[in-house]
């Protein structure tokens, strides 16, 4: 009877690994870093601006169902890199300003499409903590995402006297054999702007920064 117990317990245990999702690898870190009222953003690692997304067998469970059945990453997470001061009723936001098709977003916590995911905001706000977020598709291939970080007031919008900067985040999920992303019914899905399409700073840091 003992030995049946203990057994049941191991299953027990496996089923819930199972059904947990795991980041896909070591973290990504985005450091974003505040100074003299100016956004800068780099990779903690350089060579890691680009991460390689996971099959799932569609066993999660709860707001982690969203990634069944589709390839997932959550190796990227924003960072605080030193002391980050804010002037009141302000915050840090992250904006979409591009994505390839079939990308989807989801908050690390709560599972929420965020940054324009099933229609959502395509702001979203970083509460200043270590946040990794969860990428998914349903499309084999690479996949981009362009984001600009930004200070704004508690509504979102942009404020004065603040620059904002850009990074790229980088997904590959298999082999795309279309020779595009992939495919959605019968229509081909636009591929992903080639790296030189971008700017791409030394040492693998993508930062553009825009003055306001």
């Amino acid at each position: 009877m003992r030995y049946a117990l203990t057994s049941a317990l191991m299953i027990s245990a496996s089923g819930a690994l199972a059904s947990s999702p795991t980041l896909g690898g070591p973290m990504s870190h985005l450091l974003v870093t505040l100074f003299n009222n100016e956004i800068i953003l780099s990779f903690e690692s350089p060579s890691m601006s680009t991460v390689t997304m996971q099959d799932n067998a569609g066993d999660f469970t709860a707001g982690a169902s969203v990634l069944n059945n589709n390839g997932y990453n959550g190796q990227f997470g924003w960072l605080a890199n030193g002391f980050i001061s804010l002037p009141p009723s302000s915050g840090i936001f992250v904006r979409t300003l591009a994505s390839s098709p079939h990308l989807s977003v989801y908050e690390e916590t709560t599972f929420a499409s965020i940054l324009g995911t099933d229609g959502s905001d395509d702001v979203w706000q970083w509460d200043g903590t270590m946040t990794h977020n969860w990428y998914s598709s349903d499309t084999h291939g690479e996949h981009l995402a362009r984001y600009e970080v930004f200070v704004g007031d508690l509504a979102g919008n942009p404020l004065d006297g603040y620059t904002s900067a850009t990074i790229d985040l980088r997904f590959e999920y298999g082999q795309d054999l279309s020779g595009r992303i992939g495919t959605l019914g019968s229509g081909l899905v636009p591929p992903v702007p080639s790296p030189g399409t971008i700017t791409i700073m030394s040492a693998g840091l993508i930062c553009t920064r825009r003055r306001r």
